[in-house]
């Protein structure tokens, strides 16, 4: 997944929710109210964000994208395996809910969620089935780089809406959904005109291509059309 569920829950306004709580009157001419949205219908929208953002990067890069491991710390707590488990760095600063882990020792690796971020050198983690030691044991968070989680939730959540709004008789497409994908397509197109580069990546296009690549000289042997010796130049 591009993003979890959680990227997808911080995008909807307070009278949406992710669960059982109900949504309240997504048009103000509406008397109906409706469930909250699921978690499948989130995942359901999730991969359809995931579908547009793969067809437009396709041209540049090899698509799905790859997790890659963007930061690493040490534990500074022994872990055992459980539930709910608290994790101890020596900042939180880069961790969010929702994340997903490494956990990784010297024998041992696994990947797991961040349920919360308890305080500052404090997180908990939802499960873990090894055993790990602050001695030897490293966190590290995976996934696709940055601008795409929050492109793929911009997506999923105008998606949402917009199935929302069409089901209560309201316009087929909502204002919050609309601006939300306008988003999405601005940060899309930076990333395809270059300004934004995704680290960790494979190329299919020439737009990252070193320049001293560009027209450059072959072997002499391969090609004597492309370069000659002095002393075989014409006079």
């Amino acid at each position: 997944m591009y993003c979890s569920t959680y990227d997808f829950e911080s995008l909807l306004p307070k009278n949406i929710t992710l669960g059982s709580q109900n949504i309240g009157t997504p048009s103000p001419t509406s008397t109906t109210n409706r469930d909250s949205l699921t978690p499948t219908q989130a995942l359901k929208f999730i991969k359809m964000g995931m579908q547009e953002v793969d067809s437009r990067l396709t041209s540049f890069y090899i698509v799905p994208l790859r997790l890659v491991k963007t930061f690493e710390t040490e534990i500074t707590n022994d872990l055992s395996a459980g539930t709910n488990v608290s994790v101890k760095v020596w900042s939180t600063s880069a961790f969010s809910k929702g994340d997903t882990i490494r956990l990784q020792g010297p024998d041992t690796m696994e990947t797991a969620t961040v349920y919360e971020v308890t305080d500052g050198v404090t997180l908990t983690v939802q499960s873990v089935t090894g055993s790990y030691y602050m001695e030897t044991g490293k966190i590290s968070i995976i996934k696709v780089p940055d601008p795409i989680p929050l492109i793929t939730a911009r997506l999923a959540v105008s998606y949402a809406f917009d199935e929302l709004f069409s089901a209560d008789q309201s316009p087929n497409i909502s204002g919050y959904g609309k601006e939300q994908r306008n988003l999405a397509n601005n940060a899309i197109d930076r990333v395809l005109e270059g300004a934004v580069y995704l680290f960790g990546q494979e190329h299919t296009g020439r737009r990252f291509l070193r320049g001293t690549l560009i027209d450059a000289y072959g072997s002499p042997t391969a090609s004597q059309a492309q370069f000659q010796f002095g002393s075989e130049k014409p006079t």
